[in-house]
């Protein structure tokens, strides 16, 4: 079931908002809860690869598996983890819009056995965890083009 889908335009080309957001060393600057994002799978990013997220959650630092099931650079990536009997399905699109990206973050929550009662509670939770979390992608990336004061590549 779709707990959210959130959309922000950044000023910036949808290739350099791709490339920060799989800077994983970049992660806990725009990710609500992460602290840390790493790739378990060697080899490139792909369709497939296996990545460890460290999470701050209620005062703990939790670990959860994610799959990439989507990546399409500039334009998608996709990441999906079961835990506690639910899965989370996360998906980036990436669109040109006036001169910049609009990014599109749609969140689907699938309850396995006596989760489904749980279902409310979970959506509402997914809304509020993740409500900022393009704005904080906006804000990051905005700091890092002021900071270097130097054309983002791809623009000029």
């Amino acid at each position: 079931m779709r707990a959210f889908n959130y959309t922000m335009h950044i000023d910036t080309s949808p290739a350099a908002v791709f490339e920060f957001m799989m800077d994983f060393s970049k992660s806990s600057r725009w990710r609500n809860l992460v602290r840390r994002v790493d790739v378990v799978t060697p080899g490139p990013l792909r369709v497939g690869s296996q990545l460890l997220i460290t999470m701050d959650l209620r005062g703990k630092v939790k670990q959860f598996s994610s799959e990439v099931w989507a990546y399409d650079p500039p334009r998608r990536y996709g990441v999906r983890n079961t835990a506690n009997n639910v899965t989370g399905v996360f998906e980036y699109v990436l669109e040109p819009q006036n001169g910049g990206t609009l990014v599109r973050f749609i969140c689907d929550v699938r309850p396995h056995g006596w989760m489904w009662l749980a279902l409310p509670l979970l959506i509402a939770e997914s809304r509020v965890r993740y409500r900022d979390q393009l704005k904080n992608l906006k804000t990051a990336i905005e700091q890092r083009h002021s900071a270097h004061g130097v054309p983002e590549p791809g623009r000029t």
